[in-house]
């Protein structure tokens, strides 16, 4: 475990395992890297598994900006660069799957494959208002236990979350403080350029030299990308799973565990057949 020094920050970055395949776990918003503990100890057996807290989050330093979603991607790309990690499988959780598939966009040759859990990316333009009135004000004097609400994952948008794990968002929220989760927030959907968005992930998505696989627990998102990347002809693969939340490597650690090792496996092995 270490910090790395990269883009103006400590980033902290932890390790586990070995062997010929390298993943690359990355966390959501409000959420550190110990949202992989089931991962970690089900992937370490046969690769080496590397997991970060991304800027501001976790055990990595907080800095005054630099919290937009391409920004965040960049700091990944340095933190790998830094490391001389390349070839690797990427896993994004939501605001993690953002990063993750602009990654593998801007730095295909970092990557060997892509798994994204319910990205928080594709949504429709008329996001953008929504996700600024939830943010209101960041400097009025409630700032913090709004940012600790809404942390919670509304249950309409992304399904119900047990109490435990809603009151853990809370604190990962209280901890952030308001600049961090509000900033971190607005980047994934406000603004002409923001990767969430529907044109902006359509964007990317149409760039994608990777092979991928997603898996959804939200279901207009799951229709919207599914028609997109059978129009396109792209290597990627898209599913949905019922009965799970936003979370749904939580729920069920041994099925997504099963499938994401399956999916390694079958890259790591396509890649070194070519």
């Amino acid at each position: 475990m270490s910090w790395v020094r990269v883009r103006g920050f400590g980033c902290f970055v932890a390790e586990f395992g070995s062997g010929d395949r390298t993943i690359v776990l990355i966390h959501g918003w409000c959420s550190d890297s110990t949202d992989w503990v089931d991962q970690i100890s089900a992937f370490a057996g046969d690769a080496r598994v590397v997991t970060l807290d991304l800027r501001g989050h976790g055990h990595s330093e907080r800095t005054a900006s630099g919290y937009g979603s391409v920004d965040l991607a960049e700091d990944v790309i340095a933190v790998l660069d830094h490391l001389g990690l390349s070839d690797n499988h990427l896993v994004g959780h939501s605001l993690g799957g953002i990063i993750a598939d602009l990654v593998a966009v801007r730095r295909p040759d970092l990557v060997r494959s892509v798994l994204l859990i319910d990205p928080a990316y594709g949504q429709p333009e008329e996001w953008e208002g929504r996700v600024r009135a939830i943010i209101g004000d960041p400097a009025s004097a409630d700032s913090a236990e709004r940012a600790a609400v809404a942390a919670d994952l509304e249950p309409e948008i992304h399904n119900s979350v047990t109490a435990a794990r809603r009151t853990r968002r809370r604190l990962q929220a209280l901890a952030l403080g308001p600049e961090v989760v509000w900033q971190t927030f607005a980047g994934m959907w406000c603004g002409e350029d923001a990767p969430g968005l529907r044109p902006q992930t359509e964007r990317a998505i149409r760039e994608r030299r990777r092979p991928t696989l997603c898996i959804y627990a939200h279901e207009p998102t799951y229709t919207w990308e599914s028609h997109l990347v059978d129009v396109l002809g792209l290597d990627t693969r898209v599913e949905l799973w019922t009965g799970v939340t936003h979370f749904l490597h939580q729920d069920d650690p041994k099925q997504f565990n099963d499938v994401a090792s399956a999916w390694f496996e079958a890259n790591q092995a396509a890649r070194g057949a070519r």
